[in-house]
C-alpha cells in the first residue's frame, strides 16, 4: 500500500489540465502514426513516398518519448525527437497557371496531391495544437516536450509544402516588386540615442 502511495505521489504535482492535454497529444500522435503509414502506402511518387515514411517514424519516436515523459521514465531534454527537415528550399514564387481539379466522389485510391493536403494540414494545425497545450502547462519537461512537437511539426510541415511548390500544387502569389518594397522599408527603427534611453528604463 505504501509503495502504491509511493508510485502515485508525483503526479500530485501536476496540474489537471496538463495531464489532460498530454493525453489529448499522445492519443493524437498515436493516430497520426497510423495516419501517415497509411498516407505512405496511397501514394505513387518515391520521394514522397519516403518522406511521409520518415515522418511517422519521427512521430512514432516522439510519440514514445512523450508516453515515457509522462510516466516518468524519459526526461524532454535527453535525446530529442530530432527532425532534419530541408529548410533551404528554393521556393517557386508568382502563379504559374494554376488549377485546383474539382475533388473525387468515388475515389478508390488517394491522389499524391490529395494525400499532400492531408499531410501538410495534419502538421500545420499539430504546431498550433502542441503550442496551445504547452502554453497551458507548468511542468517544464512537458511544456519543452510539446514546444518540440510544434517545432518537428513545422520543419515536416515545411517539406510537404516544399514538394507541392516544386510540384505546382501549392503556389504563393506575389506582390508587385515596388509594391513589396514600399511595404518593407516604410518601417522606421529608433535612432541609436532613442535606444539606449528605452534600455535605461526597461
Amino acid at each position: 500500500m505504501q509503495q502504491q502511495q509511493q508510485q502515485q505521489q508525483p503526479n500530485a504535482q501536476y496540474g489537471a489540465h496538463e495531464v489532460l492535454g498530454m493525453s489529448e497529444a499522445l492519443t493524437t500522435k498515436a493516430a497520426n502514426v497510423e495516419l501517415f503509414s497509411f498516407l505512405s502506402n496511397q501514394v505513387q511518387d518515391m520521394q514522397l513516398r519516403n518522406m511521409l515514411e520518415n515522418q511517422a517514424r519521427i512521430i512514432e519516436q516522439h510519440y514514445i518519448q512523450g508516453v515515457q515523459i509522462l510516466q516518468g521514465t524519459g526526461q524532454a531534454s535527453q535525446s530529442p525527437t530530432q527532425y532534419a527537415g530541408n529548410m533551404n528550399a528554393q521556393p517557386k514564387l508568382g502563379l504559374r497557371q494554376p488549377s485546383h481539379p474539382a475533388p473525387n466522389m468515388n475515389p478508390q485510391t488517394l491522389s499524391d496531391r490529395t494525400v499532400c493536403t492531408i499531410a501538410l494540414n495534419v502538421h500545420k494545425f499539430g504546431a498550433i495544437g502542441w503550442t496551445t497545450f504547452a502554453l497551458e502547462c507548468t511542468n517544464p519537461q512537458f511544456r519543452t516536450y510539446l514546444m518540440t512537437g510544434a517545432s518537428v511539426c513545422d520543419r515536416m510541415a515545411y517539406d510537404i509544402w516544399a514538394y507541392m511548390n516544386q510540384k505546382g500544387w501549392y503556389q504563393v502569389p506575389t506582390l508587385q516588386q515596388n509594391t513589396t518594397q514600399t511595404m518593407m522599408q516604410s518601417y522606421q527603427v529608433p535612432q541609436q540615442g532613442q535606444a539606449q534611453n528605452m534600455q535605461h528604463f526597461q
